[in-house]
């Protein structure tokens, strides 16, 4: 009995072993070709290959130092000396990642244990480390949106009685003038770049990291690009171990040597240059390495990761290298791109790997620059890859590219853009706004911010599907600050308007006045109410303190829904802000203003996560011709039976049984400020747009 169950035992055993073996992909690593790091001891020779210039590929020797074992968790690091290719002057080569490496197992045959991947900054020889083949070999090709942990795929959290998930749209990207300013999460890395410390990949920091073997930087070519803009953007990129190499494209003379039969044009290959262009067009933007190895129509390469963003969808290329610029921090390849060959679909700390065939789709950008002076008018196309964290980057350098097409932004200047993002889901969103003296920054929150989230959110990932648009260039600053407030009157009835001035004054320019009234609710309590005058920065940073549920999602329509709102804040406007009182409560971002106190309570010991008390306000958008900053405020006194004029437009009946003139004193209480004199100017401006309270 016992030596059955012992055989049935046996029998299940091996049948639930050749069925996992039957899931898992078939193995890439030939021993015939290939060796292990088991196999490697310290004092091996061999060779590895590598472009220097053009597309020949050349050896260099290397030597096996030592093995670094679990160097990471569970992968060791191999240790070589180089020699040859002028690498003893040179050092490791960013742009150099991928180099396969070849040792002599003994027996004469060279077989090849991985890529040259590591190296530090500063070195004196040429020592680097090596990404052993066998764990390369493991990139597989899988989906490129992968499920939300604890979220089903229509976005609901898995466990429903803890109800719709909520996420705030301005705690994973703070925008300008948000009240919230907590540290985004790492997969935000743009949403503060001003403060991106040096890479360590790169050099960066402290002495002590000139001490640390890191993976070698991946240098990025980019041509058509202005110095200043390549330079406001830096950080970014830096941040994720790319340099930025001003450089040029690919030339026509240099094709037509690849093309005429006797230098034919470069492949990919082991030692090849293996390039990722992210930006084509009228700006290139073309990441460089090396490849490691092809097996069929499956290519590997880098050793290390270039963004380590796991399955992903990126064009992939042959290349050509112009030359090794030796720096003593880190020497690099100058290269380009020859010819699109295929997609990278895997990105991780071991390596990228791709296939030949089909080249990964990318973004469409056409852009219009018009010059309000009539200097310029040119359209600018591009192609931008598509990454959930690349792409809005792209997306702004592109931008920059365009406006600095043919010469840099006049020292002070005004932008005013009409952008529209097509997205893969069949929704649109439209940027149209005016910005003053803008940097890079400030381009990224508007144009990019948007493409940011919908493509990483906790409930789908939404690329953008193309961008079009227009911006025109004003070369002047149509800035001004709010100095102050005058209000003539302090108390007023129900639906009366409040009349008031608005003191500004323009860039370079003398003080103005701008006329502005504020019609009351009817349906407004007796007491004290604080308004507000100020700019679009103050006013977002109010209504995410009064109205967070503002910018809530519960599922991706809604995360479209609150970017809309946000692009919708026009920047040349004033905002009136009447404050009233904590007397509303939102389901979700349905929002059921001015409540019986008893319903309100009632609403909120519901129980609902999704339920948000909140303050209640009326606002009122004035344009004006100005990006305007600053603000002001005062108290108003609202009471029924006060015995005053009811506002209204000059020379209309006035209900008040003693109404007030212009310049007359107010009673004590009142408090008023004095009255502008009638001979100070009053600007040309449009008329005011009410715009609803939610």
């Amino acid at each position: 009995m016992l030596s059955m169950f012992v055989r049935s035992f046996v029998i299940l055993l091996t049948l639930l072993t050749a069925t996992a073996r039957a899931d898992e992909p078939p193995t890439l690593f030939d021993p015939a070709r290939h060796m292990r790091v088991a196999d490697v001891k310290p004092g091996m020779k061999g060779y590895g290959l590598s472009v220097f210039k053009g597309t020949k590929i050349e050896r260099f020797d290397v030597e096996v130092v030592s093995v670094l074992v679990n160097f990471t968790p569970k992968h060791d690091v191999i240790l070589v000396r180089c020699a040859g290719a002028n690498l003893e002057h040179t050092g490791s080569i960013a742009g150099m990642s991928g180099s396969p490496i070849y040792l002599d197992d003994g027996s004469g045959k060279h077989r090849m244990v991985g890529a040259f991947a590591y190296g530090w900054p500063l070195m004196k020889d040429p020592v680097g480390g090596v990404q052993p083949i066998e764990y390369m070999l493991r990139l597989r090709e899988r989906p490129t949106t992968q499920p939300v942990p604890g979220y089903k795929e229509d976005g609901a959290r898995a466990d429903a009685r803890l109800g719709p998930p909520r996420w705030n749209v301005l705690d994973a990207l703070p925008m300008p003038g948000s009240a919230k300013r907590t540290p985004p999460p790492p997969s935000y890395p743009f949403a503060s770049w001003r403060g991106i410390k040096p890479n360590p990949r790169l050099g960066g920091g402290d002495v002590a990291d000139t001490t640390r073997l890191r993976p070698l930087a991946t240098p990025m070519m980019v041509a058509g690009l202005s110095p200043k803009l390549l330079d406001d953007l830096r950080p970014i990129f830096e941040s994720f171990g790319i340099i930025p190499v001003q450089s040029g494209g690919i030339s026509s003379a240099a094709r037509s040597v690849n093309d005429d039969g006797n230098a034919p044009l470069a492949d990919i290959e082991p030692g090849s240059a293996l390039t990722l262009p992210l930006l084509t067009g009228d700006v290139d933007m073309t990441a460089v390495g090396t490849c490691t190895e092809v097996i069929g129509d499956q290519v590997f390469g880098f050793g290390h990761a270039f963004m380590s963003e796991g399955p992903v969808t990126l064009p992939m290329g042959a290349g050509r290298i112009d030359g090794v610029i030796a720096n003593l921090m880190t020497s690099f390849k100058l290269g380009t791109i020859t010819r699109a060959r295929g997609t990278i679909f895997a990105d991780q700390s071991v390596g990228v790997a791709g296939k030949f065939g089909a080249v990964a789709p990318t973004v469409p950008i056409s852009l219009r620059v018009v010059y309000a002076d009539g200097s310029q008018d040119q359209q600018y196309k591009f192609n931008a890859a598509l990454h959930p964290k690349f792409t809005p980057l792209l997306a702004v350098m592109a931008l920059g590219g365009a406006i600095t097409g043919e010469h840099e932004l006049p020292q002070f200047h005004t932008l005013d853009y009409d952008l529209i993002t097509e997205f893969a889901n069949g929704k649109s969103m439209r940027t149209k706004n005016t910005a003053v003296n803008v940097d890079a920054g400030s381009l990224f929150f508007e144009v990019g911010a948007p493409m940011m989230i919908a493509a990483d959110n906790p409930f789908e990932r939404v690329l953008a599907k193309s961008i079009s648009g227009t911006i025109t260039v004003t070369p002047e600053a149509r800035e001004a600050t709010i100095l102050s407030v005058n209000v003539p009157r302090l108390k007023y009835r129900p639906g009366e308007t409040v009349k008031a001035y608005v003191t500004y004054r323009p860039f370079r320019e003398g003080e103005s006045l701008l006329p502005i009234s504020f019609e009351l609710p009817r349906d407004v309590a007796d007491g004290t109410y604080e308004l507000v005058v100020s700019d679009w920065q103050q006013f977002l940073a109010d209504e995410t303190s009064a109205k967070p549920f503002r910018f809530n999602a519960e599922n991706v329509d809604e995360i479209f829904a609150v970017m809309n709102e946000l692009t919708a804040f026009r920047h040349d406007a004033v905002y009136v802000r009447m404050v009233r009182q904590g007397d509303g409560v939102a389901i979700g971002r349905t929002a059921m203003p001015s409540l019986p106190s008893s319903r309100r309570e009632v609403l909120i010991g519901a129980g609902r996560s999704n339920t948000t008390p909140f303050v209640s306000s009326t606002v009122k958008t004035v344009p004006v011709k100005y990006v305007m900053s600053g603000s002001a405020q005062f108290q108003i006194t609202v009471d029924k039976n006060a015995k005053v004029e009811v506002g209204g437009k000059p020379g209309a009946k006035q209900e008040s049984p003693t109404p007030e003139k212009p310049g007359t004193p107010a009673k004590p209480e009142e408090k008023p400020k004095p009255t502008p004199k009638p001979e100070q100017p009053k600007p040309d401006v449009p008329a005011p747009v009410e715009t609803p309270a939610p």
